[in-house]
């Protein structure tokens, strides 16, 4: 069981992006090590639009052809209101708070990051998605005691950055000691990864392996032409609990680079956590003290007919301190520099 006396009592502010339940699953991690947690709420409606809004939208559609301007007044009026539903959660609290966790910071308005730093000791930001993929991060950077970057070229942007990898969350790990599936997979549809995972998925239904492969977003003519790949086209993604579910669930992960940056995704440290063989086209793996080629296999390194051969030894248990070192109370430790834990990135 993850401990760490250090953040009992603790508290915390954080902001996290409203990924498919990211943010309750950061909230139920802090809480199960101690901590007193202060969670920057989403507002999940898309709010009705004014009179006024609604002639401009018509207008546009009728005299431009331009169907989007409801949608984008919609999201405005969202933002609004949850900015106000943040200042409200912020004017409550009384009390200094020791730490305030920001991911994504480029999501927030300077006014409420400037109001959270005034509720905390300590302003740590993290930009998991690269720098460059989100420009306006770049003006929100100087709020923030410790900045921390995924992605290693980011490090040439400031010296003073901090290198960090993913992680797992480590509150619920049951082992799934017999998994109905042999690979999961999920992903948005991404025009450049696409043939890989339909070649990769048509290989393996072809021969006789047990595939949960789930795909978002794809076109109905896309998923028309492709329809004997193997590929399940899902119209809801889903949240991470479900997700780990059905991790637990196979025997191995599939993990395909987007294009935009070079970290490790969280698909290749819930492997670790996990326990799961890993399928990915990360060249970056090799470079990590967790690397096995028995539990990884690398495409491109290796021919997709291997892939059977793989599937077919047995998941190679790690060192304890492997598990220990990558899951979500080691990670939040580095994060906020406490007095004890195991360095990530030496």
């Amino acid at each position: 069981m993850p401990e760490n006396q250090f953040l009992r009592d603790k508290t915390i502010i954080i902001a996290i992006p409203n990924d498919f339940g990211l943010p309750e699953m950061f909230k139920k991690n802090l809480e199960f090590l101690g901590m007193i947690v202060y969670l920057l709420p989403h507002s999940e409606n898309h709010h009705k639009i004014s009179i006024i809004d609604e002639l401009k939208h018509i207008g546009r559609k009728i005299f431009k052809k331009d169907r989007s301007y409801k949608n984008i007044a919609k999201e405005q009026n969202r933002l609004r209101i949850e900015q106000q539903i943040h200042h409200n959660l912020l004017d409550s609290i009384s009390e200094e708070i020791d730490f305030a966790l920001i991911i994504r910071p480029d999501l927030l308005n300077n006014d409420i990051i400037e109001k959270i730093k005034g509720k905390a000791k300590k302003m740590v930001g993290y930009q998991w998605d690269g720098l460059e993929r989100y420009p306006n991060i770049y003006r929100k950077i100087k709020y923030f005691d410790s900045f921390f970057v995924f992605d290693q070229k980011d490090l040439a942007f400031d010296p003073n950055f901090k290198l960090i990898t993913n992680f797992y969350f480590d509150f619920n790990i049951e082992e799934h000691l017999y998994p109905k599936n042999d690979v999961f997979f999920i992903g948005s549809h991404i025009e450049s990864r696409m043939p890989k995972l339909i070649e990769i998925s048509s290989f393996l239904k072809k021969n006789g392996f047990k595939i949960d492969i789930n795909v978002i977003g794809s076109s109905r003519k896309y998923i028309e032409k492709n329809s004997e790949s193997g590929i399940t086209h899902i119209t809801e993604i889903f949240d991470f609990e479900k997700n780990y579910n059905k991790i637990k669930n196979a025997k191995a992960i599939l993990d395909l680079l987007n294009n935009v940056h070079n970290g490790l995704s969280l698909r290749t440290f819930e492997s670790i956590g996990l326990k799961k063989k890993l399928i990915t086209n990360n060249l970056e793996v090799k470079n990590y003290d967790f690397y096995n080629k028995d539990n990884i296999f690398i495409i491109g390194e290796n021919k997709t007919d291997d892939i059977s051969t793989f599937l077919s030894t047995p998941y190679n248990d790690l060192n304890f301190e492997i598990y220990k070192k990558y899951g979500f109370t080691n990670w939040i430790c580095n994060i906020l520099e406490t007095s004890e834990y195991l360095p990530i990135i030496n």
